[in-house]
């Protein structure tokens, strides 16, 4: 079935989920939000944007199905293993012997976007493989926000199925999981879900975290126009402290006029540093 949605239908659908979910989606290119409606009104039959909207209006589960579609929170722990790889030994590794140098054992992370929990909890697993015992003089503050509020709950629960924890090596799945035989489920222990904070928070609206040693922000931007990506960039530039390290997706570029406020680490990676005011 063919689907077309003409542009006032469109910022009619947007404003109806503004009111009902206080969610904006005027942050994502339309381009993209057409091609998730289609998905959605082709697999309930509607011939029409405004028929789909008397269907989410009439049928609040239809509209948190066509949320999930549109958030994507389909993730692993260590995506793209090769980069958690960059990430261990080219941010985690550096900072942590800078804050032990400075005899200042406060680190801040925020994940940006953080689903279902994988990349938080990956952070988290790899800190406690770097930093060991040690890991208890340090005040870590994982910070992980997401827009859609059952992500979020699915994260604070942490249970997982194999495939996504494929990635994790097999030692420290044995530390840092709990195997449940009978649901065939691993879940995240506790001392690896205790440096993690969970928020349900909206990139292009709400104020960021502030202090932070490192962002991580992947396969998020690719959905926002450019506009969006600069406003989001520039709150990232502002919550990290000068030093601090930035992480974009695969796909992911930094904006061209933030050249100047960030360093490339490793561009495969798509990490950066903000250069501190002696760098610039």
């Amino acid at each position: 079935m063919q689907v077309y949605i003409n542009p006032r239908d469109l910022e009619e659908f947007k404003r109806i989920v503004r009111k009902l979910l206080s969610i904006d989606l005027s942050s994502y290119k339309d381009n993209f939000l057409r091609r998730r409606l289609a998905m959605r009104m082709r697999a309930v039959g509607a011939r029409n944007l405004k028929e789909y909207i008397n269907l989410i209006l009439s049928d609040p589960t239809e509209l948190n199905r066509l949320l999930d579609n549109i958030t994507i929170n389909v993730s692993q722990f260590f995506r793209d293993p090769h980069i958690w790889v960059a990430i261990y030994e080219q941010v985690l590794s550096p900072l942590i012997k800078l804050k032990r140098k400075r005899n200042s054992y406060t680190i801040r992370i925020w994940s940006a976007g953080c689903a279902r929990g994988e990349e938080p909890y990956s952070i988290s697993i790899m800190l406690h493989e770097l930093l060991g015992a040690e890991i208890n003089r340090f005040n870590i503050v994982i910070y992980a926000t997401d827009i859609d509020p059952k992500a979020i709950a699915a994260a604070k629960e942490g249970r997982y199925h194999v495939q996504s924890v494929m990635n994790v090596p097999t030692s420290w799945l044995k530390r840092h999981f709990a195997y449940d035989a009978a649901t065939g489920m691993y879940s995240v222990k506790p001392h690896i879900k205790r440096i993690v904070r969970f928020m349900i928070h909206d990139l292009t609206r709400d104020p960021p975290p502030r202090s932070l040693d490192i962002i991580f922000c992947r396969y998020v931007m690719i959905y926002f126009d450019k506009v969006v990506q600069k406003l989001v960039l520039q709150k990232f530039l502002h919550a990290l402290n000068s030093g601090g390290y930035l992480i974009l997706g695969p796909s992911e570029y930094l904006l061209d006029e933030f050249n100047e406020y960030f360093e490339p680490i490793d561009i495969r990676a798509r990490i950066y540093k903000k250069k501190g005011l002696s760098d610039r």
